[in-house]
């Protein structure tokens, strides 16, 4: 008798509660010998609160359970025990492949003969994706949308899904496979609108959107459609995009978590913009700032979510607001905060929010300081929507002072560095 900290170890790794692993033994027995287990959470209490030999069915089914001998998982087998597998370990594996189609056959039919067992899907499997997954965030912070990051994170995303469909998991870990799986597929999602390919985001979407609900998970559901605003923002399809970002207002963790709520709201100002009423996007924008201070810093958050916590997210929507609405000025000063508050990582987001300061100085008729800080964007960071604001800055530059030395400046410098 005592505690087997083993089994209980070997729980954890899998994410497996106490009623789970009974109903996973159930399966097992059922496979193996044509009869379903009656094993329960009071069952599984007990193996936990001892090492002694389980009976023989037991054995069989948690060696299937979790892929391993039994001496692994915290039990002491007589030496009888290992006398019998250790002489013939091949009638061991034929047994396990033979019982289920000898149960099938006397129930009048005969199912094709496995050739492999389903794997068993553990902690240590999602980990690892989203390991992946973080450095593919930490990729598209530094160089933007490109096209390797999405074919990336989408084919990260197949993987999880493949995972799902060929491996064994408890209820919790197949939502967190879900979960996983959308925002992967989301994350290819924003690498193809920052690289405003529309076409391509668009087919994320749908992906992503139906991931995000068999999931459950509320923080992806938000990220899903605050993306899904900006695709539609991206396309000028207004209607839409506020109602995406509404939709994800409306997700119940924004009224629990003040983090969210006030990513949710310093969005919706974005598209608040579009209805000219500065009140109402002056009103949400300070509405998300005082939601960001009363957030807890230290709750365990998603590594996509790190971008917001510093508050240079919000005057950079701020600043794009603020541009929507032709307040130069009040642009100009939300360009500086932000850059004041961006980490040296977020290289794609100070570049964006560099261009747009260029815009609104040049708006102001500085037009030599304008050209100033549109040379100041890095070469490397132009592409997607950076490379997009610096378009529209030319056109604009152009149609200002055409014949100025400044103009000619800028025109020379985009020639030799940013189009060679």
């Amino acid at each position: 008798m005592g505690e087997n900290a083993i089994l209980r170890k070997r729980m954890a790794k899998l994410g497996l509660t106490r009623t789970e692993l009974a109903r996973e033994i159930n399966l097992a027995l059922k496979r193996l010998t044509g009869k379903p287990g009656t094993y329960s959470e009071r069952t599984i209490h007990d193996l936990l609160t001892r090492t002694r030999t389980p009976r023989s069915r037991t054995t069989l089914a948690l060696e299937t359970v979790f892929d391993c001998p039994l001496a692994d998982l915290g039990f002491a087998p007589p030496a009888q025990y290992h006398q019998q597998y250790a002489e013939d370990p091949v009638k061991r594996r034929a047994f396990f492949i033979a019982a289920p189609i000898a149960a099938a056959a006397t129930a009048g039919f005969s199912p094709p003969r496995p050739t492999s067992g389903p794997y068993r899907i553990g902690a240590a499997d999602i980990e690892r994706l989203e390991q992946l997954h973080d450095q593919a965030i930490d990729t598209d912070d530094q160089a933007g949308g490109t096209e390797t990051t999405e074919r990336r994170c989408a084919a990260l995303a197949e993987e999880a899904l493949e995972m799902q469909q060929r491996g064994r998991a408890s209820g919790r870990v197949r939502s967190r496979l879900y979960a996983l799986a959308a925002s992967l597929t989301d994350s290819a999602m924003w690498a193809a609108i920052d690289g405003r390919r529309t076409d391509a985001a668009q087919a994320h979407l749908h992906h992503a959107v139906t991931l995000a609900s068999l999931s459950g998970d509320q923080a992806v559901q938000i990220r899903v459609w605050g993306h899904a605003a900006a695709l539609y923002r991206q396309m000028g399809r207004y209607t839409d995009s506020t109602a995406a970002a509404q939709a994800a207002r409306t997700v119940s963790l924004c009224r629990t978590d003040p983090f969210y709520a006030s990513m949710t709201r310093a969005r919706l100002s974005l598209h608040q913009a579009h209805t000219g009423s500065r009140t109402d996007v002056l009103r949400s924008l300070d509405q998300a700032r005082k939601d960001l201070a009363r957030a807890d810093a230290g709750e365990r958050r998603p590594r996509w979510t790190r971008f917001y916590d510093d508050g240079a997210e919000i005057e950079l929507l701020a600043l794009q607001a603020h541009t929507e609405m032709g307040h130069w000025q009040d642009a100009e000063a939300r360009a500086h905060h932000a850059l004041a508050l961006l980490r040296p990582s977020m290289v794609r987001n100070r570049a964006l929010t560099t261009a747009y300061l260029a815009d609104a100085q040049l708006q102001q008729g500085e037009v030599g300081l304008a050209v100033a800080t549109a040379k100041s964007v890095p070469a490397t960071a132009v592409r997607g929507r950076v490379e997009h604001l610096l378009g529209t800055f030319t056109t604009r530059l152009i149609a200002t002072a055409p014949s100025s030395s400044h103009t000619q400046e800028w025109a020379a410098y985009r020639k030799d560095a940013l189009c060679a």
